[in-house]
């Protein structure tokens, strides 16, 4: 998946936010945190995660849909994505 390694460093930017994130949440349950809170840091998380989603998405969206010439690669493509979508908002 060339582009993935050419935006590699800004998706372990990425990552490296959602892992602070989580790592602030997983101190924040240890510490007994009020809640509310940790009900705030969850949601953190869960915004990290889908940034992190999305520009996934929209780099395989742009390389392998919207690029591809072959109309039996893209119509392969999109049915794949369609498949990990269904997976991802159960």
């Amino acid at each position: 998946m060339s582009h993935i390694a050419h935006e590699r460093s800004r998706l372990q930017a990425r990552v490296r936010r959602l892992k602070g994130q989580v790592e602030a949440l997983d101190r924040a349950i240890a510490e007994s945190t009020d809640c509310l809170d940790v009900l705030t840091q969850a949601a953190a998380v869960r915004g990290a995660a889908q940034s992190l989603m999305l520009a996934l998405l929209d780099d395989h969206l742009r390389e392998h849909v919207v690029a591809e010439d072959d109309t039996d690669a893209r119509r392969a493509e999109g049915e794949a994505l369609a498949g990990m979508l269904r997976s991802y908002f159960k």
